[in-house]
C-alpha cells in the first residue's frame, strides 16, 4: 500500500496541507484517511510496524512565519489513527533524506529554515523497545546538503568500521 501525504508542490502557502492520501491496488484508486495532526510541508515519512512516522518539515505560524516542526506524529495503518509521540527530533530538519533499517529510523541532512544553510547531521529514531523510544544524533555528514535521496545498504562491521556510530547512540558507545 502506498502512503502519501500532501503530493502537490509547494508554490505558496495554500499547500501547507495535513491531507493523508492511500492508494489501494485492489480498487486502483486513491483513498483520502484521517488528517495529520499539523500541516506540515518539506517532511520525511517511513513506516516501521506498521505505523507511519511523520518527522520535520516546517509550518506556519499565526503570523504566516515559516516554522520548524520539531514534534513526531505517528499513524496507525490498522486504525486510520494518529498519535503526536512523546519524543521529538533534536533538531529541526527540512528537505531531508530519509531511510529504515531495524526498527530505526534515519533523518539525513536536510535545511535549515534558521540558518538558510544545509545541514550535515543525521538524526536516528530507535524505535526498538516500546516505551524506550528515543532520538540521538548520529555521525555527522562530510559535507552539508539537503534533497538528499537515503537507503540503508548493511555491511559487515569490518568492511565499514564507522557503522558502529550509526547504530549506537553516541551517549552509549562507551558501553558497546
Amino acid at each position: 500500500m502506498l502512503l502519501l501525504s500532501h503530493f502537490c508542490g509547494v508554490t505558496n502557502t495554500a499547500q501547507y496541507q495535513n491531507r493523508l492520501m492511500v492508494y489501494d491496488p485492489e480498487q486502483d484508486q486513491w483513498l483520502a484517511r484521517s488528517p495529520m495532526l499539523q500541516r506540515r510541508v518539506y517532511h520525511v515519512m517511513a513506516a516501521v510496524r506498521r505505523e507511519l512516522y511523520v518527522l520535520g518539515g516546517n509550518d506556519l505560524d499565526y503570523n504566516n512565519d515559516r516554522i520548524l516542526v520539531r514534534h513526531i506524529d505517528s499513524y496507525n495503518m490498522d486504525l486510520d489513527q494518529w498519535t503526536r509521540c512523546s519524543f521529538s527530533l533534536l533538531t529541526g530538519q527540512n528537505e531531508s533524506g530519509v531511510a529504515v533499517h531495524d526498527d530505526r529510523i534515519y533523518v539525513v541532512g536536510g535545511y535549515s529554515i534558521w540558518t538558510n544553510e544545509p545541514l550535515a547531521c543525521i538524526q536516528v529514531l530507535d524505535l526498538s523497545t516500546e516505551g524506550k523510544e528515543e532520538v540521538f544524533y548520529g555521525p555527522t555528514l562530510p559535507f552539508a546538503s539537503n534533497g538528499i535521496a537515503a537507503c540503508f545498504l548493511p555491511a559487515p562491521y569490518f568492511t565499514c568500521p564507522n557503522l558502529q556510530t550509526l547504530q549506537v547512540p553516541h551517549h552509549r558507545i562507551g558501553a558497546v
